[in-house]
């Protein structure tokens, strides 16, 4: 029994031996779960600038057909080209984090075969032992043989234990076998990964190159109808100031009726304060009023995308969209106004408790005032933009009489 112990107890010392090369293992086996987990967060951006290069491109096309060439159009190929840049970056951070990642499965993989060797070492060292000993004394001849009850059992457990460590080193080599195969599948998998993301960066890169000469010849087109441009702002700027005009207007109305409705209800008031505050808990988590579109026109003062010196000021945000595009409550509450616009067009007030949101550029309205709507709820049809034939929709956002900007409180 001596000899035998003598022979498993450098055993374990040899199996405790490199704890700096299964550190290290574990260190590479988290490295590489935050690696994919850096990747499954580009994947899902990349997935978002595929889908708002799509709409854009459609918006681009219809145009294109209708042969308009306009400031929108313009617009919306910066923000193509912009959204083009994002994805070659997008798409070049993931080849690095899987050139990265194979590095590591590739350091593993050394590892855990220098592992897989010094178990098998242990694992057969073992076998010759019991080997050795059946030859020379059976268990039952070993465990008779003892001199008392209490040897006995203590060689009856020893055998016991000899076995379980055999059979625990063989399902180490199994486990060790089983991570190997997983991570050379995983080099193969990041490899063909690797083959699509330069395909896609190649023909991303080309796309951009030919979205910059169309912007060019765009540009060019624009600066020779400058003084048309000049009387085309003119005329939004009134239409704006006219739609400023009916909103204030509007806005003031429904808070002096909201007032006299607490005055005369009292428990009013707890409802728009529940409203309001379901309202604010949903910032940068509320809809679109489209279901796909580009924002055409940011919130604020602005400096006009083509004409040099000069500065637009927007109290929302302006969407190109499709043709037939439905418009959509972004939250629940009351319609509060439906008013006509020059052109035939509509604009359609709701009110969220003490929040308002301004849905202007209808071609056509579903609702009426004093009417409930529900989240996503349609309002009605976009229309077409006067001036430059595009589907536009202008969305405001409003805290009482403070004008909020919309793009910090819609989800991207």
């Amino acid at each position: 029994m001596s000899r035998l112990c003598h022979l498993m107890y450098p055993v374990v010392t040899i199996a405790l031996s490199k704890p700096a090369a299964l550190l290290l293992l574990l260190s590479l086996l988290f490295l590489s779960d935050l690696a994919a987990q850096s990747r499954q967060q580009l994947e899902r951006e990349r997935v978002a600038l595929e889908e708002q290069i799509q709409t854009t491109r459609q918006l681009l096309d219809e145009s294109i057909e209708q042969r308009r060439s306009t400031v929108e159009n313009y617009v919306a190929l910066q923000n193509q080209l912009e959204a083009r840049r994002n994805m070659v970056s997008n798409l070049q951070s993931q080849t690095r984090i899987l050139r990265d990642t194979m590095e590591n499965l590739m350091d593993s993989i050394e590892l855990l075969n220098e592992h897989f060797e010094e178990v098998r070492g242990i694992y057969f060292q073992q076998l010759r032992i019991s080997y050795l000993r059946q030859l020379t004394t059976r268990d039952w001849m070993y465990l008779l043989s003892s001199g008392n009850l209490n040897t006995a059992l203590k060689r009856y457990f020893y055998n016991q234990q000899f076995q379980s460590f055999i059979d625990q080193k063989k399902m180490e080599l199994d486990s060790i076998s089983d991570q190997i195969a997983y991570r050379k599948a995983a080099i193969q998998e990041s490899l063909d990964d690797l083959g699509r993301m330069q395909t896609r960066e190649q023909r991303t890169v080309k796309e951009l190159n030919r979205d910059l000469r169309t912007q060019d010849a765009l540009l060019n087109s624009l600066r020779g109808k400058e003084q048309e441009l000049r009387e085309n702002l003119k005329e939004q700027e009134s239409r704006r100031r006219e739609l400023s005009r009916k909103i204030d207007r509007l806005i003031a109305e429904e808070i002096a009726r909201r007032d006299e409705a607490v005055e005369e209800l009292p428990e009013r008031a707890a409802e728009y304060e529940l409203l309001s505050g379901n309202f604010e808990q949903n910032k940068g988590q509320i809809p679109w009023p489209v279901e796909r579109g580009v924002i055409q026109s940011h919130f604020g003062n602005q400096a006009h995308p083509t004409l040099r010196n000069v500065t637009i000021q927007n109290n929302g945000i302006d969407i190109q969209t499709l043709e037939g595009t439905p418009v959509r409550s972004v939250f629940e509450g009351q319609v509060t106004a439906v008013v006509t616009m020059p052109g035939d067009q509509y604009m359609v007030l709701v009110r969220h408790g003490n929040y308002f949101t301004v849905y202007a550029g209808l071609n056509s309205t579903y609702v009426s005032r004093d009417q409930q709507v529900k989240a996503g709820e349609e309002l009605g049809v976009v229309g077409k933009d006067p001036g430059s034939g595009n589907f536009m929709v202008h969305f405001e956002l409003w805290r009482g009489k403070d004008v909020l900007n919309p793009e910090e409180w819609i989800s991207r």
